[in-house]
């Protein structure tokens, strides 16, 4: 975070003390609306990590063209991992070098800009709750919600990410990822996306193809289907950490 609060255009407003994460986000999107200027509301959880101010940058960058842009991590189950952003059905995502914004059907707020012009819309059909609160007082921009999708999916309740994806959607704002940013869920280690794979994997570009509830991954000489990407034992990921560390070392010390 400090290279982003060294920056003037940045201003940073940590929202902490509240159990329900969805009026805590509504808190933060509220004040962003009701008591800035600024054109982006940038949402970083302080779980995560492995973002660079350039990256940042460009994420910000494409929020004011698009709307909404996220990036995406991981969960940090030890057995059944996935990306926390839904894809399209049969949708296939490469993240390497090109950072061109793709879309996606909901992203995960826990690395997410959103341009200002998302909630006025929004906000037009909420009302301010609790507004004898002062500085507390919110649009519930971020209330979880049921959704129908289809066949394969049937009624499901959506978290308040994805129900703001969605929200924002019906809106008229489609939700997009950056996929050259590449971004670690900070648990017991650090969770990348080559987690998701059985076959210990280094740091390298790799494809993921959302298949009903079921992933794809493929990289370099690996691919594996939803059978083989199953639970990976501690030591293995211990391994795949400490081998990114290393990479991470030599890549500093040629800086």
């Amino acid at each position: 975070m400090v290279p982003l609060l060294r920056d003037p255009k940045y201003a940073y407003f940590p929202q902490v003390g509240d159990a329900l994460i969805e009026r805590a986000r509504g808190m933060s999107a509220t004040n962003f609306l009701r008591n800035t200027d600024a054109d982006v509301h940038l949402s970083i959880d302080s779980d995560i990590m492995g973002f660079t101010k350039e990256g940042i940058d460009l994420l910000c960058e494409q929020a004011g063209e698009l709307g909404i842009v996220g990036a995406v991590y991981i969960t940090r189950a030890t057995a059944r991992t996935f990306p926390t952003t839904m894809f399209l059905d049969e949708q296939r995502v490469e993240f390497a070098a090109d950072p061109t914004p793709i879309p996606v059907r909901w992203a995960a707020t826990g690395c997410l800009a959103v341009h200002r012009r998302v909630f006025e819309k929004l906000a037009e059909d909420l009302i301010l709750l609790h507004e004898k609160d002062g500085p507390r007082a919110f649009y519930n921009f971020y209330h979880s919600m049921e959704y129908e999708g289809d066949e394969s999916m049937g009624r499901i309740l959506l978290s308040e990410d994805y129900a703001f994806c969605q929200r924002a959607r019906e809106a008229g704002f489609n939700t997009y990822i950056n996929p050259a940013i590449r971004l670690g869920h900070i648990g017991p280690y650090v969770h990348r996306l080559e987690d998701m794979a059985q076959t210990p994997l280094a740091p390298q570009p790799l494809a993921l193809t959302h298949i009903g509830r079921h992933w794809r991954i493929e990289c370099e000489g690996v691919t594996e289907d939803a059978e083989a990407m199953g639970r990976i034992a501690p030591g293995q990921r211990t391994e795949v950490n400490e081998l990114f560390e290393k990479l991470e070392e030599k890549r500093k010390a040629l800086a």
